[in-house]
């Protein structure tokens, strides 16, 4: 039976003036929060700035502005640039502008994109040249842990870079993606892997490849390496010589490259001999080997007989494909005491790598 003289209490309702309030105190907290980071992130760039100066390098930008909120940070730089103009090889950059990314939660992924007009200068055959032009896209993609890169990303897009100097090649990418891993925290043995390195490269013209006798573009690089032993810190050279003295090696899993009527694919091991040279063994697939010897002696880098030798031996070794497509080539390539062989063939003699400029 129903009790009329004591009906059920009805649920009270917060009165609305609460739950908004409370949402904007909440708002307010955040809004706090976001400028604390905002206002720290922003000093520790200008920090980082000043440690850079100090240090020789050239830092230089118009202003420096602070936007984002609520769900990011942006740290936009007007006409930003960035050189090194004490190196062995002095260069610098300059850009119309350069964003910086963050979100408030997360520090430690940071993200810098430019596009627009873009200058760049580098030494090239002793000379400092500058490139100016522009780029469709550039973005730079850093994962920290414990106040250390752990990745680098870099990713590129239709730059096109014309050179001041009259007649010398533009500096041209139709679209590059590198990118570098820190794989293990503190020392790694030659049996470890401490670093990856994974490069994709596609439509690269520039001034250093006029000197090719294959053409002034690669068509396309494609390259996964890792790094066996850890480098110690301190000068390069000496840090070379510990992590070869150790068994430190190059391990590349996917080398493949087209320059000019060259196709080459490989996979295989590079280390340093007790002269810091490189020397290695890799197993190749190789197209376009009869064009390329012949270019290499046109350019003198193969003698004569030793083209006329190669091409004999290499001939009876290549195959016809079955698919109507042009002959190839499996080969055990290797470098060692200053030559690069084809088999048991010399092909040619390898460039000395200069260490002097870089000894402490």
């Amino acid at each position: 039976m129903a009790n009329f003289d004591n009906p059920p209490l009805k649920p009270r309702r917060r009165p609305l003036w609460i739950t908004t309030a409370g949402l904007a105190l909440l708002a307010l907290a955040y809004a706090l929060f976001w400028f604390s980071v905002a206002t720290k992130s922003r000093d520790a760039v200008v920090q980082w700035i000043d440690g850079q100066r100090a240090q020789g390098y050239a830092v230089r930008y118009d202003s420096l502005v602070t936007s984002g909120f609520p769900f990011s940070i942006r740290l936009a730089f007007v006409n930003p640039g960035f050189g090194a103009p004490h190196a062995v090889s002095p260069w610098g950059w300059e850009g119309a502008n350069l964003e910086m990314m963050i979100k408030p939660w997360n520090l430690q992924d940071i993200r810098a994109t430019t596009s627009g007009p873009q200058m760049l200068a580098v030494v090239f055959k002793g000379k400092t040249e500058t490139f100016n032009g522009a780029a469709e896209w550039v973005e730079v993609a850093i994962r920290l842990s414990e106040g250390v890169p752990k990745s680098v990303h870099l990713l590129l897009k239709a730059i096109e870079l014309k050179a001041e100097t009259v007649g010398l090649a533009a500096i041209n990418a139709a679209a590059a993606d590198l990118r570098i891993d820190r794989l293990v925290t503190g020392k790694a043995d030659y049996q470890t892997a401490s670093a990856g390195l994974s490069v994709s490269l596609q439509g690269i013209t520039g001034p250093w490849l006029e000197a090719s006798p294959l053409g002034n573009a690669v068509q396309n690089l494609v390259l996964k390496a890792e790094q066996m032993g850890s480098f110690d810190q301190g000068g390069l050279v000496q840090s070379l010589e510990n992590w070869r003295d150790t068994g430190g090696t190059i391990e590349i899993g996917t080398f493949n490259f087209q320059h000019g009527p060259l196709k080459f694919s490989a996979d295989g091991t590079l280390a340093l001999d007790d002269m810091l040279q490189p020397i290695g063994a890799l197993t190749a697939r190789v197209e376009g080997f009869f064009e390329t010897i012949d270019a290499l002696k046109r350019l003198g880098a193969v003698k004569s007989r030793d083209a006329i030798t190669a091409k004999m031996v290499l001939g009876v070794l290549s195959r016809k494909s079955s698919s109507g497509g042009p002959a190839h080539l499996n080969l055990a390539l290797s470098a060692q005491s200053g030559h690069l062989y084809a088999g048991p063939i010399a092909l040619m003699e390898m460039p000395k790598v200069d260490w002097r400029p870089f000894k402490d």
